[in-house]
């Protein structure tokens, strides 16, 4: 594709804006799909077909049903299967973005969302999914740090206008594990919620709206002059064909291939690899917390429990990051040297039954120059706004993706919603387990304490 079909239209995304909507000029462009012939009896209308069922697929469902439109929900595996699932769950208001000058615009985008999730949380929003039935697993985060960094984050807290200020507490209200750290610990009001419970609670809400597949090729997309008219979608010998007017493409990683199967350029997506490490115990202490080093953070721990009630820890940030390029073993012991460095007072030696596994998961974005994270979600509108391509950027920001869609959907479709669909040849996918549940687990015995990275 030449540069000049490359050219778009970029809103600037602020603190109080809705995200970016990209549209690319297609003009002349033809969208080239097989086409097949069908009984057009068994078509059903629908407003809006939603490809992909994870924190953002579900988001947009639920949005554009309060919205009063038709709208679908299709999922080839389980719902937030892969990136949702694997999210820590936490409700960035934009501090750990603050304490890098090039990521101060993802922080002001960002700063709302904490106390948007919470209201939803306790029922006093009415312009998002109902989360109360969700779980709460931490009202806060806590900052801790290895080096002089206090003074640092006031003043980058300050200028990126957060709305979620960080408090320093006495030693005595800190977690149990902080009690000796260097320095200050902060308390940050950044919620997190447990993702499975999130999925839950979302889909929960839409009954007969969301439909599992038989994989990608469940999935058959027709089109005429550029338009997707019709959708097939099969599980088991079982079949719905609709004639959406609208479709989104919010399939994580999965937006590359659907991208590629429509003629579309599969290039504007970038993946951006993470490689967790996992600890797990009877004896491990719940932490949400980010241990920073001057503009770094260093590792991420947040916590969850498996099916015989044992804590697990993630551990993401600049561990996960820069584990890409290790393979499990040696990102275990390279996990258990950095948690031995900055969390002096844990002893794993006194858990009998601690064990480490790793995980690898892509984060799914809109491609950025240099790779880069980009600051905020967002949209990318074909045909008039009858394809969009979805993602969010950050789990915390599946609100203002899900607004993002419905600004770019065509006018005309909220002026005159479609009858609902029935999707109920089609079954109900559950939600993806946790990434801990089919690990492989190592004894921490048996682990050899690499040098700190």
């Amino acid at each position: 594709m030449s540069g000049a079909d490359r050219r778009t239209i970029r809103r600037r995304v602020g603190q109080d804006t809705p995200p970016g909507v990209i549209e690319p000029d297609r003009r002349g462009f033809r969208l080239r799909l097989p086409c097949r012939l069908m009984d057009d009896s068994r078509e059903q209308p629908v407003d809006l077909l939603v490809i992909g069922a994870g924190i953002a697929g579900l988001w947009i469902l639920d949005a554009a049903v309060r919205r009063g439109l038709s709208a679908v929900a299709v999922e080839c595996a389980a719902l937030g299967a892969g990136q949702s699932v694997c999210a820590q769950g936490i409700i960035h208001g934009g501090l750990k973005y603050a304490l890098r000058e090039r990521d101060l615009e993802a922080a002001g985008s960002i700063s709302a969302m904490p106390e948007a999730w919470r209201r939803l949380h306790d029922g006093a929003a009415v312009d998002g999914p109902d989360l109360h039935a969700a779980t709460l697993s931490s009202p806060c985060t806590w900052i801790w740090r290895t080096d002089s960094l206090a003074s640092r984050l006031g003043f980058l807290g300050a200028r990126a206008a957060l709305r979620t200020r960080p408090r320093t507490v006495g030693e005595e209200d800190r977690p149990p594990l902080l009690r000796s750290a260097p320095g200050s610990v902060l308390r940050v009001e950044e919620p997190v919620f447990d993702t499975r419970s999130v999925l839950e609670a979302i889909a929960a809400r839409h009954p007969g709206r969301i439909a599992a597949v038989d994989g990608p090729e469940g999935i058959e997309l027709a089109s005429r002059g550029g338009d997707i008219e019709r959708a097939i979608l099969r599980n088991r010998g079982r079949e719905v064909v609709l004639r959406p007017r609208c479709v989104v493409l919010a399939a994580g990683v999965g937006n590359e291939r659907l991208l590629s199967r429509l003629g579309l350029d599969a290039s504007i997506a970038q993946r951006r690899p993470l490689h967790m490490t996992l600890l797990r115990g009877r004896g491990l202490p719940e932490m949400f917390a980010h241990c920073v080093d001057g503009n770094r953070t260093r590792v991420t721990v947040t916590s969850g429990l498996d099916r015989e009630g044992r804590t697990v820890w993630q551990l993401g940030g600049e561990l996960a990051e820069r584990g890409v390029d290790r393979d499990a073993r040696s990102q275990i012991e390279t996990a258990a040297a950095e948690l031995a460095a900055v969390l002096p007072d844990l002893d794993l030696g006194g858990i009998d039954d601690a064990a480490w596994a790793t995980y690898r998961v892509d984060r799914a974005e809109r491609r950025t120059r240099g790779g880069l994270r980009p600051d905020d979600a967002v949209v990318v509108r074909e045909h008039a706004g009858r394809l969009l391509v979805a993602w969010p950027t950050k789990w915390a920001l599946a609100p203002r993706l899900a607004a993002a869609v419905l600004e770019s959907m065509p006018r005309e479709i909220a002026a005159a919603p479609s009858p609902p669909v029935d999707l109920s040849p089609l079954p109900t996918p559950g939600v993806a387990d946790f990434p801990w549940e089919t690990c492989t687990w190592t004894p921490h015995r048996d682990v050899r304490s690499a040098a700190p990275a």
